[in-house]
């Protein structure tokens, strides 16, 4: 997933994403100390009996201050900062509820384990238990209840997990997915609970530098296609909003990932919508070209699917469910959008 940069050229003695990793599962869905930020971030399309449909987002955030603090003896004692964002979308009635927190690293407040998926802000929670991830957060509009089973994955998102934002060494992130967990439980908005299932695609994602300095944002999308196939593709833009990197990982129906460079891959936005809370305008259109593979186009579901950070990280950006279909317009898959940079 995507979302944050780690600010200023972040410390020499920070870990970064520059050779393969050997991947260890359970322990690799848990924190990783050394680096800058990391990420554990969950969307989802799902629908209740009656085929209405909603998305979701639910993203942990850890970012520390040092690679290798000492302990200290003060229990406020500082050594990562956690946030996190919840996110419902109301598909059928086209509303949109979104949440941030922070919370420092504290017993009670935040946390992260070093040995399996067991992320918490508050109330907030990701946690694997057996072979199923459940996820919770809940609001006064909006809630997500939800437990995601085992599906595809996990898929390393480039050679080794090393997923690369740029031309220059380190500038790149460890990153894995997994794509096709099969989601069932409750989504709650303005009071009224509703059972749902579907799909939802997870991103676990760590670096320490990731973004080049002449980069402003990026455009992600993580789409679950009806031919059995997944995609990631993940496209940096510069200051001047001209593309500056181009990646992807095309998942074969048998679960082979084919890593895709920027000449395989060809994407572009169109039919903006204009935030008249932030001024940004995301475009809600998208074609995308991989080659030896049909021209998908990627359709917002809705407008308005922007959250404005001002509780947390002070990032606004656009994240959204999606449907794909086919040039020609049939139905193709369903997946999420995410769009950042736009915003001031």
């Amino acid at each position: 997933m995507p979302l944050l940069s780690a600010g200023p050229a972040a410390q020499p003695e920070f870990d970064r994403a520059i050779a393969p990793r050997g991947w260890s599962f359970p322990r690799d869905h848990g924190r990783h100390d050394g680096f800058k930020l990391e990420w554990w971030y969950f969307t989802g399309n799902l629908h209740d009996s009656a085929g209405r449909k909603f998305g979701y987002q639910l993203t942990f955030f850890r970012s520390a201050f040092s690679p290798d603090a000492p302990a200290r003896r003060s229990p406020w004692g500082m050594r990562d900062v956690y946030f996190a964002h919840a996110a419902v979308s109301d598909i059928a009635e086209k509303h949109f509820f979104f949440k941030d927190r922070l919370e420092r690293a504290r017993a009670g407040l935040a946390f992260a384990s070093d040995q399996t998926m067991d992320v918490s802000l508050l109330d907030w929670s990701a946690k694997l238990v057996g072979g199923a991830i459940t996820l919770k957060a809940a609001e006064k509009d909006f809630s997500i209840d939800l437990q995601c089973s085992y599906g595809r994955g996990p898929i390393l998102e480039g050679p080794g997990g090393v997923n690369a934002k740029g031309r220059e060494p380190g500038k790149a992130s460890y990153y894995y997915s997994m794509t096709r967990l099969k989601t069932t439980g409750f989504l709650t908005v303005n009071g009224k609970a509703f059972r749902v299932d579907g799909q939802s695609w997870m991103d676990h994602e760590f670096s320490s530098d990731a973004m080049a300095k002449n980069q402003i944002g990026w455009d992600w999308m993580g789409l679950q296609l009806n031919d059995g196939s997944d995609l990631m593709v993940y496209r940096m833009r510069s200051k001047d909003g001209r593309s500056d990197y181009l990646s992807g990982t095309r998942i074969a129906p048998d679960g082979q990932p084919h890593f895709l460079s920027q000449d395989q891959l060809a994407i572009s936005g169109s039919s903006p919508w204009k935030s008249s809370s932030s001024g940004a305008s995301y475009p809600q259109r998208w074609s995308v070209e991989v080659a030896g593979q049909p021209k998908l186009i990627v359709n917002s579901e809705m407008p308005g699917q922007e959250l404005i950070t001002t509780a947390s990280t002070k990032v606004t950006y656009f994240e959204g469910a999606a449907d794909v279909i086919t040039e020609e317009g049939k139905p193709a898959g369903e997946g999420y959008l995410e769009m950042t940079g736009y915003a001031p």
